[in-house]
């Protein structure tokens, strides 16, 4: 057969923030938010790995309840092995069951254009919706509909290692996302339902799904999406006056910061450069230049539309996997490389003929760095930037640690400058240098602009005062 249907546990409640933040008109308890969702599911080896498009999942948050279901047996248990960031294609493995790989189409040419049958579930199929249909939804019949593809070659995602095909026909609704494409019985592709490309939903052949699920197998971790390694802000046309004098303005993203040795600074992308495309995409804003990176495969070489001063140019870049799938790892992953810089910056001689090319790189991480980290809350710098984490003292709590001020130490991230520095949970942080802290704001100012190689930090421990030296 060469597919299952999985099952997917949904909770809803996780979009109000819990269902303590869900609340009933007679004040009964909220009705169940757990949903079932299926999809199909492609049986890629005889291992009983298989791929599907789930959703609501990040390497980050991965599915914790899933299931699989072949014809005429139970369904069992099955884990989540990782996820390819950009396709959504998620590598499942069943658990206690026998699955026979799916008989596959390995053209040697991929066709331009090409008839085929879609197997997938009725387009107007309500997974997981009505309770009426609970015992239909777990096992939803799929039905075959004849269909058209066409390589995308106007795709801004489209290359050699990526060829993508639009759906032609028939034009699929979320239940069919995840559907098999047939050609002559042989699995050719699976079905995209892509909510970004204005109604054309894509193909992935099985070539590329085999290939992303093989390096998911064999790493036993997520596929991160491609990195430029390049961030800056929206250009926004100027405001002025009188009306009938105003100029258009192109808008597109104005480089801020390039980090030293990503593809951007290898392509000859600069500072106050203006990004206005990808590949043959339009961009605009700073929104969609990062939704369209994240469309791309890492290892894709991409052509970038940039104005310079009055000049336009076209740049071509290579691709390379992000530092980490999750956003604040990524963070975490851009200060670390900053801080192993700057140490190898110190233990460099003064009289080294490398020192000033140094020096330079470190000076870019560091704009790189403070401009990607700017937008971000006072806690996440305090953890990326000083690992640990503090919860603001009652009044209550200060008597009883004995304190007039300061704020309570919940978390010290392990190897990182605090822990290092001998910072521990349960200490009180009362003063930086000779400042007082008295609140969040207060400590994160202290700190940046404490001067000096290492930051004097007082703490109350156990009720007895101790200086710590955190290296700035």
């Amino acid at each position: 057969m060469g597919w299952v249907w999985v099952t997917q546990t949904l909770d809803l409640s996780k979009q109000y923030g819990g269902e303590e933040n869900i609340f009933t008109l007679d004040g009964a308890p909220p009705p169940s938010l757990l949903h079932k969702r299926v999809t199909l599911g492609l049986v890629i080896d005889d291992q009983g790995h298989i791929v599907t498009r789930l959703i609501d999942v990040n390497p980050s948050n991965p599915p914790v309840d899933l299931t699989v279901r072949v014809s005429g047996s139970i369904p069992t248990k099955a884990k989540f092995v990782g996820m390819d960031t950009v396709t959504g294609f998620c590598v499942i493995k069943a658990e206690g069951v026998a699955l026979k790989q799916a008989n596959f189409d390995h053209s040697t040419t991929l066709p331009q254009r090409l008839s085929v049958r879609l197997y997938g579930f009725h387009p107007n199929q309500l997974l997981g919706t009505s309770s009426r249909l609970a015992m239909n939804v777990e096992t939803p019949r799929p039905n075959l509909f004849a269909g058209e593809i066409a390589k995308a070659v106007s795709d801004f995602r489209y290359n050699a290692s990526n060829p993508i095909y639009y759906l032609i026909n028939p034009q699929i609704t979320p239940a069919q996302d995840g559907s098999l494409i047939l050609k002559n019985g042989a699995v050719f592709g699976i079905a995209f339902y892509d909510t970004g490309s204005e109604g054309r939903h894509l193909v992935y052949p099985v070539s590329r799904v085999q290939t992303i699920a093989e390096y998911v197998i064999k790493s036993n971790q997520s596929i991160a999406y491609g990195w430029l390694g390049a961030t800056g802000n929206n250009v926004y046309a100027p405001i002025q006056t009188p009306l009938s004098q105003r100029t258009p303005v192109e808008l597109g993203v104005r480089i801020l910061a390039v980090a030293p040795d990503s593809p951007a600074e290898k392509a000859g992308v600069r500072p106050q450069d203006i990004v206005l495309g990808i590949n043959d995409r339009r961009i605009e804003n700073r929104e969609q230049l990062n939704s369209a990176i994240r469309q791309i495969p890492a290892d894709s070489e991409i052509t970038l539309r940039i104005k310079r001063s009055n000049e336009y140019k076209i740049v071509k870049a290579k691709l390379i996997p992000a530092p980490a799938t999750d956003p604040e790892q990524q963070l975490f992953a851009h200060v670390r490389r900053l801080e192993a810089m700057k140490d190898e910056l110190k233990a460099l001689p003064p009289t080294d003929p490398t020192r000033q090319s140094l020096e330079a790189r470190v000076n870019m991480m560091s704009s790189f760095v403070q401009i990607l980290t700017s937008p971000a809350s006072p806690e996440i710098r305090l953890r990326i930037f000083y690992g640990f984490e503090v919860e603001t003292l009652t009044g209550q709590l200060m008597n009883y640690f004995a304190v007039t001020n300061g704020l309570l130490v919940s978390n010290v991230v392990e190897s990182n400058k605090a822990a290092r520095a001998g910072l521990q949970a349960g200490d009180i942080i009362t003063k930086v240098g000779e400042i007082q802290i008295a609140n969040l704001p207060a400590l994160i100012k202290a700190l940046n602009e404490a001067d000096g190689e290492a930051i004097e930090i007082t703490v109350s421990r156990r009720r007895e005062v101790v200086k710590l030296a955190l290296l700035h």
